[in-house]
């Protein structure tokens, strides 16, 4: 039977506003069968005009019109709401459901940090209480140093409340929840399975003892795959999940209300970057009706308010912010292996099993009560308890889920017995839920028939044949070191009538891209000592920086000089809380017009066996000093809106095949942001580390002298030089680092971009492709072309430049 429930935004402790607005909703939309506190019901700090109403409501002349339901707030009970819980809880309560405390008429306690409920009208509610610090929880998990396993998880009474004493959400308060009936899902693996496996592969094949192992491990397939979808169709459903904060990617796949709306029907501009992946956890797994959070705001005991995302409106974090997402649909069937849901498939009762396995969600952020902007800080639904629920509907606007989910398409091998990269639903594993793809290369090399067809137009770079990806390519695999060995190979016996053996490549005769010589020099130094891995060179005609490929995206090109230009990056760095330049123009690059892979003096030691000269040492000087020309200019235009340009060089002249097109990347970065979040430390920190014990070069003339630098006789070390890294940071104080490298130095390509995406809070641009991705499926919710686009970004910036 359908009941009316209501959920509230945060109250702070104004409880006498709270009855006189919640009695006038109840005689005008009641009756109501129970009313659930987002947040804090009382003041972490109370004036005294807050302990009078928590007093008054105790003692009964303040009395709740509905049930009333809280858990833990931003911090834990204050010491007169302790002693009182403490009280309460040690008397016998008749007819209060269990984890609940009855404090005073109409008014429970959810006991607990985290926990599940059931009120008496049959919902079963879920809370998290505490706020989110990243770097505190990061410091309880690895001080924990135990893998969490649902199935031994136990916790102490002085667990429990050591875990209530703290202000932030710890790995106990997360596990507590994932240990649950209504959390719990089927694991990656069952030791029965894994033991009858290790046995067949031990018995001598064709043998009794293989067949029975065989057999036995058949049978624990089976019963893991029962038992898992049993557990599936057996948990308890969540009505209600309240969380005080957002789960990390809630806002994925959601829509705008109207196209023309310049948020993306957002409540403010960081609204993307809010969450906690944590908190995205417990909802890919509770797949719970509807999930009320509240929106990121000052820590009482963060004086500092790290926690809170830069760019943040000031408006959002004293009022709140309501925010109603699509609703999304999760079908749980993809924890199942293909087998098993081929099986339930063709019968009417096992499709009637999957259909249960679907779940909708709709997902709710309130703002804070009564709120001066009267931002909604109330819902009244009405509701049927889920276990009363027949059949589910699914609204015509529902999106796919926002979280990962293993993938659907396994064989024997998936489900609750095989082998699966993703761990309890983990979103920091298995396939990239963004792009639905494995994340690793190990998974990309192995199996899958889809995943080895190329798109039509695909040529392989290795052989100039279409059918097969580079990975795959058998002039690459005869290369490979478990192909190629020193020890003779015995020839293989065919039958006379067999067709004859295909031939075995065993030195590559690939034709090399025009305009490169025949045998490049830098072909012939290992990335690292010991590897046989081949450098694919790449020349002017599939080059991504050669104005001459026609395959480049020539709507990113913003000026072309006499020797370099200037580009938009694909995926770029670009933020509104991090920088705000028109057009988008804070990351570009610039670019020489030759294919040259440096621009050092042909006389340095980079270069001393470097025999392919590209370009002679005038040419060479042109180009840099029109390049830094370009930096300037940009500069003195970012400048004049309080930015700050941060440069960056990577140089590989023999070990990198995608280092062959030298450029240059320039960043503008808001100089308040640059101060406040600690760049110049996060940026050397993260250097340092990277480096390792190699020389860094932090003074100007240092770096100067090192660009400089020639070749001298007898030098013996100096072809076992292979490039830099160069950083400049143009701030009030000039910042400048540079790092040497040699053939078997590592460096990340990604390096600047994954240390400012942690320091600056925005993981979202830490990788160029998934930046790049996030923006297409913006464009296209926003009903933009792509190419159209880009072209109306550079002609604006362009006259924005020659402008100035």
């Amino acid at each position: 039977m359908p009941e009316k429930v209501l959920i509230v935004g945060p109250v702070n402790g104004r409880l006498t506003e709270l009855i006189s607005k919640v009695s006038a909703i109840q005689s005008k939309h009641g009756p109501f069968a129970a009313l659930f506190i987002l947040g804090d019901l009382f003041h972490p700090s109370p004036s005294e005009s807050a302990l009078q109403q928590q007093s008054n409501v105790f003692e009964g002349t303040l009395r709740l019109p509905i049930p009333t339901y809280f858990y833990q707030g931003s911090t834990p009970p204050p010491q007169s709401l302790a002693e009182k819980i403490a009280a309460a809880s040690k008397q016998a309560q008749k007819d209060v459901p269990q984890g609940l405390v009855k404090l005073t008429d109409n008014l429970f306690f959810a006991t607990g940090k985290s926990g599940v409920f059931e009120t008496p009208s049959g919902f079963k509610v879920a809370f998290v209480g505490g706020v989110w610090d990243p770097s505190r929880f990061a410091q309880d998990l690895e001080a924990d140093g135990v893998q969490f396993d649902p199935e031994t998880w136990y916790e102490s009474d002085l667990q429990r409340a050591q875990d209530g004493a703290t202000a932030h959400i710890t790995p106990t308060t997360i596990h507590r929840l994932l240990a649950h009936p209504s959390f719990r899902l089927p694991s990656t693996s069952s030791a029965s399975t894994n033991g009858t496996s290790s046995s067949a592969s031990s018995a001598k094949p064709g043998t009794l003892a293989a067949a029975r192992a065989l057999a036995s491990a058949d049978q624990a397939r089976a019963a893991a795959q029962t038992a898992a979808l049993d557990m599936l169709t057996s948990r308890p459903p969540i009505d209600l999940l309240l969380t005080n904060c957002w789960p990390t990617g809630i806002t994925l796949f959601s829509t705008p209300s109207t196209p023309a709306d310049p948020s993306g029907g957002l409540p403010d501009p960081t609204a993307r970057m809010w969450g906690s992946p944590a908190i995205a956890r417990l909802a890919s797994h509770a797949c719970p009706r509807y999930h009320f959070s509240l929106a990121p705001s000052p820590s009482p005991d963060d004086e500092t308010n790290a926690s809170v995302p830069i760019g943040i409106e000031k408006e959002t974090l004293d009022m709140g912010a309501f925010w109603e997402r699509a609703p999304y649909t999760t079908s749980l069937s993809s924890y199942l292996s293909a087998q098993q849901q081929q099986q339930l498939q063709s019968t009417p009762a096992g499709r009637k099993r999957l259909e249960g396995l679907k779940a909708v969600t709709r997902f709710v952020s309130l703002a804070k009560f009564a709120n001066e902007k009267k931002k909604r800080w109330f819902l009244a639904l009405n509701l049927t308890p889920a276990k009363e629920q027949q059949q589910l509907t699914v609204p015509a606007n529902a999106t796919q889920t926002p979280y990962s989910l293993p993938s659907a398409h396994r064989g024997d091998g998936g489900g609750a017995n095989g082998k699966r990269s993703q761990q309890d639903g983990g979103l920091d594993q298995g396939p990239n839920y963004r792009f639905q793809e494995p994340r690793n290369k190990r998974q990309r090399a192995e199996g899958g028939t889809s995943e080895d067809v190329p798109p039509p137009g695909y040529v392989c770079r290795i052989c100039n044949v279409e059918g097969h990806y580079i990975r795959l390519c058998p002039l690459k695999q005869s290369s490979d070191p478990a192909t190629t060995s020193s020890t003779p190979s015995l020839p293989s016996l065919a039958p006379d009538n067999s067709d004859p053996p295909k031939q075995r490549w065993t030195k590559s005769t690939m034709p090399l891209p025009p305009g490169l010589p025949s045998k490049p020099a830098f072909a012939q130094h290992a990335p690292r000592a010991g590897s046989a891995r081949q450098m694919i060179p790449v020349g002017p005609s599939n080059c991504w920086f050669c104005l001459s490929n026609p395959a480049i995206a020539k709507q990113l090109i913003i000026t072309i000089s006499a020797d370099s230009y200037l580009v938009f990056p694909k995926g770029p760095f670009v933020h509104p809380t991090i920088n705000d330049v028109p057009h988008s123009a804070a990351h570009l690059l610039i670019v020489p017009l030759a294919h040259t892979s440096n621009l050092l003096p042909p006389t340095h030691p980079v270069l001393s066996s470097f025999s392919r000269e590209e370009l002679d040492a005038e040419e060479r000087e042109r180009t840099r000093r029109e390049m830094e020309e370009t930096k300037s200019s940009l500069r003195g235009l970012w400048g004049r809106s309080r930015h700050v340009m941060l440069e960056w060089t990577l140089v590989r002249v023999r070990t990198s095949s995608r280092m062959t097109h030298f450029q240059t990347q320039c960043l503008a970065l808001l100089s308040q942001v640059v101060e406040d979040r600690g760049v110049v430390k996060a940026l050397d920190d993260g250097l340092e580390a990277v480096a390792g014990e190699k020389e860094i070069l932090r003074n100007s003339d240092e770096v100067s002298s090192y660009f400089r630098l020639a070749i001298t006789a007898g030098e013996e070390d100096a072809e076992e030089q292979d490039g830099y890294f160069h950083m400049v940071l143009h701030a009030d104080s000039r910042k400048e680092w540079l790092v040497p490298l040699t053939t078997a130095s590592r460096f990340p390509v990604q390096f600047v971009r994954t240390t400012l995406a942690d320091a600056l809070e925005v993981p979202d641009l830490a990788d160029w492709k998934a930046a790049e991705a996030q923006q297409k499926q913006t464009d296209q919710q926003d009903g933009l072309d792509e190419g159209e686009r880009e072209k109306q970004r550079s002609a604006g910036f362009r006259a924005l430049l020659l402008g100035s």
